[in-house]
């Protein structure tokens, strides 16, 4: 490859082809199901400036796609490696948010609220894994105040590996939950798993925020030896929300240390979104009337707990993703938003929990029946589950339907459900269960 190009300025570095823009470099990655070495043509044809191929590939191009070609041992390791070289030459800091689960949305948080007074670099959509952390490393500019990074595993060391990739300043581990279980085995493995985040941090200046009401976090910490600053709503927590109160409409009110805040996203579970964002924020100098604003102003994504009437009946409509303690959330928002009205669930398998699937299906009944929840249709694969736990717990058999699919859920909702009935519909992505309220 000649020297001009490697001292060229490159533009974006993409996966996908489709999306190769001038001056951007293609990175040419072997999947399961697919290679990227095939459209290493159309990428320069699109106007890549250079693809990041193989050394055993490099015989599939002409000579004159070849002087285009950056030849390597392993694209994506090669990846990593400039991402963990350009991270040196960043000077600033960078806060990486995981957990099992709200990270997404914490991460979010944090973004929205600094970027009130900062210039942020962000986790690009949802890379947020060993391939889209190192790609969104290298597109900061440099010229950001701060950079706020996702980091997601579905095995072990694969955190560590991002973690000493993107040398963190701050750490933020979100909770412990059943998240991707069957790929780790244990909730303990998956602390561990987590607590990875702190391997490339440094010890003496880095800090690490945790859920100080996750009693799993707050254990390994303590094995782990790490100074950390808890938030939550224990006593145990230095960022520590008190005085909650929830409205009619799901918004939030709550204080720390005096302040007032209010959020509109719906639910008290995302004050735990909003601590770590309200932390860091007062860390920077970002006045108090700015965050308390700012934090109001954040709006839930479509499927991601909006209040919805339709026919009389009001839907909390959360069916980007379920796990147990989603779920738990998902029920106490039930609680607060209906109030004195009958309460309804319509929930959807929690997906990825392999063993532990029955046992977790069952309990999820039982908290059903314990919040108060009259009628309620269960829909997927354990939904008998979910109605032995119910039954079992005070539920009528009579008011339980059970669905295969969120199509024929959608008949047993309009058999179901009546004006005036406040209903939580709720189930993993899998499961499409705004299937319901579409077709309702």
């Amino acid at each position: 490859m000649p020297d001009s190009l490697l001292r060229k300025r490159i533009g974006a570095v993409w996966m996908d082809s489709r999306k190769i823009s001038p001056g951007d470099v293609f990175l040419a990655l072997k999947s399961e199901h697919d290679d990227g070495h095939r459209y290493v043509p159309a990428a320069l044809k699109a106007g890549a400036c250079a693809a990041i191929i193989s050394r055993r590939n490099t015989s599939e191009y002409s000579s004159r796609e070849q002087k285009k070609c950056i030849v390597v041992a392993n694209p994506l390791k090669a990846v990593q490696r400039m991402a963990a070289a350009y991270r040196k030459e960043l000077d600033i800091p960078v806060v990486a948010v995981t957990g099992s689960s709200g990270k997404t949305t914490t991460r979010q948080f944090i973004t929205t609220v600094l970027s009130a007074g900062l210039s942020v670099g962000n986790t690009e959509g949802n890379w947020n894994n060993h391939i889209g952390v190192p790609l969104s490393i290298l597109r900061l500019s440099g010229k950001e105040d701060i950079a706020i990074l996702e980091l997601g595993a579905n095995h072990k060391h694969e955190i560590n590996t991002l973690s000493r990739i993107i040398k963190p300043d701050v750490g933020i581990i979100t909770n412990i939950g059943y998240a991707h279980i069957g790929y780790f085995g244990s909730l303990d493995a998956i602390a561990s798993a987590k607590f990875e985040i702190v391997n490339g941090m440094r010890k003496q200046t880095g800090v690490l925020l945790l859920n100080g009401d996750d009693t799993r976090l707050v254990k390994k910490n303590a094995e782990k030896g790490w100074k950390a600053v808890f938030f939550g709503m224990s006593p145990r927590c230095g960022i520590r929300a008190e005085r909650i109160t929830v409205d009619r409409d799901g918004k939030t009110v709550f204080f720390v240390k005096g302040h007032r805040y209010k959020l509109s996203m719906p639910g008290r579970h995302f004050i735990y979104c909003a601590l770590p964002a309200l932390f860091l924020a007062r860390q920077l100098g970002i006045p108090e009337s700015v965050i308390a604003d700012t934090l109001y102003a954040i709006k839930p994504d479509p499927m991601r707990g909006r209040i919805i009437t339709k026919s009389g009946i009001r839907f909390i409509v959360d069916c980007y993703n379920a796990n147990p303690s989603s779920m738990r959330s998902g029920i106490a928002l039930l609680r607060d938003v209906a109030g004195k009205k009958k309460k309804c669930a319509v929930v959807g398998d929690m997906l990825e929990l392999v063993r532990y699937s029955a046992r977790l299906h069952k309990s999820l009944g039982k908290q059903i029946a314990e919040a108060g929840v009259k009628k309620v249709v269960a829909v997927g694969r354990f939904a008998d589950a979910v109605a032995d736990g119910a039954v079992a717990h005070g539920i009528k058999a009579s008011r339980i339907l059970c669905a295969p699919d969120a199509e024929q859920a959608v008949a047993y909702t309009r058999k179901l459900l009546k004006p005036g009935d406040t209903v939580l519909l709720k189930g993993s992505r899998g499961v499409k269960l705004e299937t319901v309220l579409k077709k309702f």
